[in-house]
């Protein structure tokens, strides 16, 4: 059995790495933008995100914080374009930091909690030497994937409940194999506990999932301080309540509370802790 539950633990490990939306265990999954370009310009071309308002006084260099030369960006041609009223999420900075991927020539993906609600997407064609914009987009969902055809300057939205169940994908799995990794040292690590197990983490994330996509649909401000914070205290006490109940061991020293409080610590400090620690503005 033992053998079996390092074979599923290796597999969630293997699907975390390919999951192309990212993971977040029992601190919720982050808000994401991605967007796939359709008939790209000739050559290279550069994306990034337009945010209405001035750039903010205190915001993170997001081009540092990725590690992207700067030398490396059109930014004569940013700048020359640039738009009243807006800036860029990238180029100027975002109030909290802002992850970007570059996973293939035609997809860009910008995730974290510098994700802008409302953008326009910003696409600087090396071909033409200037910028094109899109019309104004909402991001309805907090994991979204956005389509734009640069040839007509149309921009589409995929399908909810498919990207609700990446969503839901990856934050299952780092959680089954944080919280499954720490069975161990606790003395859970057999059959009897298995099952449980699972229920448990598969009740709880689907719960954040969707309480995400009904905070997402009413548009509700700050939710992820107001409702998710709350919201995982609480399931903190519901698990600890069933695993004392219900989690075996022969083991005397084994604690099923302690192994409750210190699996969801883990999985959230994972994410969070270095974050908050260096801006806690954040």
């Amino acid at each position: 059995m033992k053998q079996k539950w390092k074979a599923c633990l290796c597999i969630a490990a293997f699907l975390l790495a390919v999951l192309p939306v990212s993971a977040s265990a029992d601190s919720g999954p982050k808000p994401q933008i991605t967007i796939q370009v359709q008939n790209a310009p000739d050559g290279d071309y550069y994306v990034d995100l337009l945010i209405p308002g001035e750039i903010p006084e205190q915001c993170i260099d997001n081009i540092e914080w990725n590690h992207i030369d700067r030398a490396s960006l059109p930014l004569d041609a940013l700048e020359r374009d640039r738009m009243d009223g807006w800036h860029y999420a990238m180029l100027d900075g975002t109030p909290a930091p802002l992850f970007y991927k570059h996973p293939d020539k035609d997809m860009f993906v910008f995730s974290y909690f510098g994700t802008p609600d409302t953008f326009r997407i910003a696409i600087y064609d090396d071909s033409q030497q200037k910028v094109n914009f899109s019309e104004v987009m909402k991001r309805t969902q907090l994991q979204q994937i956005f389509t734009c055809d640069f040839a007509d300057n149309t921009v589409k939205t995929g399908n909810p409940l498919l990207t609700y169940l990446k969503q839901f994908a990856s934050s299952l799995l780092p959680t089954l194999l944080i919280e499954g990794i720490l069975l161990l040292p606790f003395g859970f690590w057999d059959r009897r506990n298995a099952k449980l197990f699972f229920v448990v983490n598969i009740g709880t994330q689907l719960l954040l999932t969707v309480v995400t996509a009904a905070c997402m649909w009413i548009g509700m401000p700050f939710y992820r301080y107001l409702v998710f914070a709350p919201l995982e205290l609480v399931i903190w006490i519901v698990e600890a309540v069933i695993y004392r109940k219900r989690l075996q061991t022969r083991r005397e020293t084994a604690h099923p509370v302690a192994y409750a409080l210190c699996a969801n610590a883990l999985s959230a400090a994972a994410t969070l802790f270095s974050v908050h620690m260096i801006f806690p503005w954040v």
